[in-house]
């Protein structure tokens, strides 16, 4: 029996899945009632059970009776993946076995990986939050057909004989994200169409893909699927448009990380992000570390996930750089709303005169920028104010290469302005990461933001 199916059979996943719809609609009080009585909880286990909050708070002389509010969170160190990394057990809960615990590795699209452990209690809350976002959207994922377009690899023998895709459970079409390009348009249309799902769960950078080929192309589909669910890396309103438009579905946007501590979902009446508080406290704080209040500002994502306690991420920094959202939502959740993950620390680059340019807008916008024939791309950062694009051309272009590295370098110079130097040339592939994700920018300067 897989971890899923175990999960899936345990009584604890149907609960929690219940318990995640009542408490959708509470009261803000309540809310604030149930995260402050996790954080005083969190606090208890941690000072006794996880070797670096024992040090640290004993040094410090902090008791259980300093948490008053919610506020008082901020009791708790900030923390980040390289002061994980520099010695990882310190994080682990004393006493338990490694060799019990089910391990992912964060995608490293920072350039710092971070293996993230967890018990089968948290892995049942990780899965009951997945049927719920679902269920908010009037699906289940034990009812309807769907397609995984993610970083599954399929067998080697299935690839030979151009075979891209699996199926499980008669359910989930799984199908490769690495095998995507024009001659095999054609066959992932047609055994998508065949399968009829109802929706399809994949990577923003994959579906894209897939979805700009079909335009280039085109090729006009009717797959009768209402929802396409994205996660796991930036979406820029440009690649939205095209999706949404290529597919004729609605693009569900979810914030989820392998680290676990916070979910964050769109309602059927908005596409800004509710983060569930049944998982976790957000913060979102300025350079100041003060807690952004004004819809529209900027800050850095911390998280503190309640969920996870053999591995506990307390006032963790993600990395992202989230855009405070409104108080309120027509659906009536009382839920921390941001209107935009703007991206990552990484995914802005710097001019030559210091200032943060974030990247992705300025090259996804599509009233500015042809990216045809360009099938990918990606943008390296060593020096401020230097950008160099690597870019993998469609070999019906390669006879006007020439043109086609001008036409790339004065246009991204004229959407980024005076303050950047371009440089292009031809790669003949780029990869993704091991977990199927495309970055577009290698970023080698340290940003802070």
């Amino acid at each position: 029996m897989s971890l899923k199916q175990s999960i899936y059979l345990d009584k604890r996943f149907n609960d929690r899945v219940r318990f995640l719809e009542i408490s959708q609609f509470w009261k803000r009080s309540q809310i604030y009632e149930y995260q402050l009585k996790k954080l005083k909880f969190l606090f208890s286990h941690v000072s006794n059970k996880i070797p670096f909050y024992i040090d640290y708070f004993k040094k410090n002389k902090v008791q259980e009776s300093d948490f008053k509010t919610l506020k008082d969170v901020k009791i708790f160190p900030l923390i980040d993946k390289k002061m994980i990394q520099k010695d990882m057990d310190q994080f682990i809960m004393k006493g338990v076995k490694k060799n019990t615990l089910v391990h992912r590795t964060t995608g490293g699209s920072t350039g710092t990986p971070l293996t993230v452990w967890s018990n089968f209690d948290s892995q049942i809350k990780d899965g009951a939050n997945t049927q719920h976002y679902m269920k908010v959207f009037d699906l289940d994922i034990f009812k309807y057909k769907s397609v995984r377009l993610y970083g599954d690899k399929i067998n080697s023998k299935l690839i030979k004989k151009n075979i891209f895709w699996t199926i499980k459970n008669k359910r989930i079409l799984n199908m490769s994200s690495y095998h995507i390009n024009r001659k095999t348009l054609s066959s992932y249309l047609r055994v998508i169409k065949k399968h009829k799902p109802k929706y399809i769960h994949t990577r923003a950078s994959a579906i894209f893909t897939f979805a700009k080929f079909l335009l280039e192309e085109k090729i006009k589909i009717n797959l009768n699927i209402k929802y396409i669910f994205v996660d796991g890396e930036y979406l820029t309103l440009g690649q939205r448009q095209i999706i949404e438009s290529v597919f004729s579905a609605r693009l569900i946007n979810i914030y989820g990380h392998t680290e676990g501590a916070l979910v964050g979902h769109p309602c059927k009446f908005s596409n800004f992000l509710h983060f569930m508080p049944q998982n976790g406290i957000l913060e979102l704080l300025n350079k100041n570390g003060n807690e952004v209040n004004k819809i529209g500002e900027k800050g850095k994502i911390v998280s503190t996930g309640f969920n996870n306690l053999v591995f506990p991420l307390v006032r963790y920094q993600t990395g992202d750089i989230g855009i405070n959202g409104p108080k309120n939502c027509k659906c009536e959740r009382n839920y921390k709303i941001l209107s935009e993950v703007e991206g990552r620390f990484q995914d802005y680059v710097v001019d030559k005169n210091d200032n943060l340019v974030p990247l992705a807008p300025a090259i996804f916008n599509y009233s500015d920028m042809d990216w045809k024939g360009i099938d990918e791309f990606k943008i390296i950062q060593k020096n401020k104010g230097k950008l160099k694009i690597l870019i993998q051309i469609n070999k019906k272009l390669r006879p006007q290469s020439q043109t086609t590295l001008a036409y790339a370098k004065k246009k991204i110079g004229e959407i980024l302005g005076s303050n950047f130097i371009i440089d292009t040339s031809f790669i003949d592939k780029l990869k993704k990461t091991s977990v199927g994700k495309y970055r577009y920018l290698d970023q080698k300067l340290k940003i802070h933001f």
